[in-house]
């Protein structure tokens, strides 16, 4: 007689509970330490051509908080492709649930460091060194705070046992519109606030974020593939 495997489910895993609880304690440290300095940057975003600088000591974060906003990011995005990964192959996930969550989470580091080396090595040649400052202060702040858009998602995924892949997608769009529409926003009051083509503007962020987004997509896929057939 063979039991039915079970899939696997966060709220049963302590040490997943753990992680979740100490990031919520690091996020309240964040917003502790530099909550206003935060707050004035996020609002820097949209009165960008209204002052010379957005980016003064007054808006600094610091160096533990930043990196506490990108743990929060990778640690968010793990889960997420997770999530996905238990609709299509819950009972072959519950064999090896660490092992999936650090691939992802190392292939979020990964892929961020990927996208500052290609924005670095663009923005130097298409921009003055000052414009490139300015567009990856801004675009990686941008990233940071999407750690914070991606939440209600995650908290769904951990709490809600069975959460339905339709809401999982329809919040995902959602995100990634945010996320887009800021960009777009931010490229158009940063680098080309002086000429503004719009087809300049399409090219760019289809070459810089649609694509890595979409091959980012594509790598999770083969990750899972990858794992169920290993493990």
């Amino acid at each position: 007689m063979t039991s039915n495997a079970i899939p696997y489910n966060f709220l049963s895993d302590n040490a997943m509970m753990l992680l979740f609880v100490l990031n919520i304690i690091g996020m309240a440290y964040v917003f502790m330490m530099n909550g206003s300095n935060i707050l004035e940057r996020a609002k820097s975003m949209f009165y960008h051509g209204k002052q010379s600088n957005p980016y003064t000591d007054r808006t600094h974060i610091t160096k533990i908080c930043n990196l506490l906003l990108y743990l929060q990011l990778f640690f968010y995005c793990s889960i997420i492709a997770f999530g996905d990964m238990q609709y299509s192959t819950p009972y072959y996930v519950g064999k090896t649930p660490y092992i999936v969550l650090a691939a992802f989470y190392l292939l979020a580091a990964i892929a961020l460091l990927a996208k500052r080396v290609l924005y670095d090595l663009c923005n130097a040649t298409l921009f003055s060194e000052e414009v490139a400052r300015e567009w990856r202060q801004s675009y990686f702040f941008t990233i940071k705070l999407s750690g914070f858009i991606l939440f209600p998602l995650v908290v769904c995924i951990i709490f809600i046992k069975d959460f339905s892949k339709t809401y999982y997608t329809i919040y995902l769009i959602f995100a990634l519109l945010i996320y887009t529409t800021v960009v777009i926003s931010s490229a158009i009051k940063i680098i080309f606030k002086k000429k503004c083509f719009y087809l300049d503007i399409f090219l760019y962020l289809c070459a810089l974020e649609l694509l890595p987004i979409a091959i980012l997509w594509r790598t999770i896929h083969v990750i899972n593939a990858f794992l169920i057939i290993k493990f």
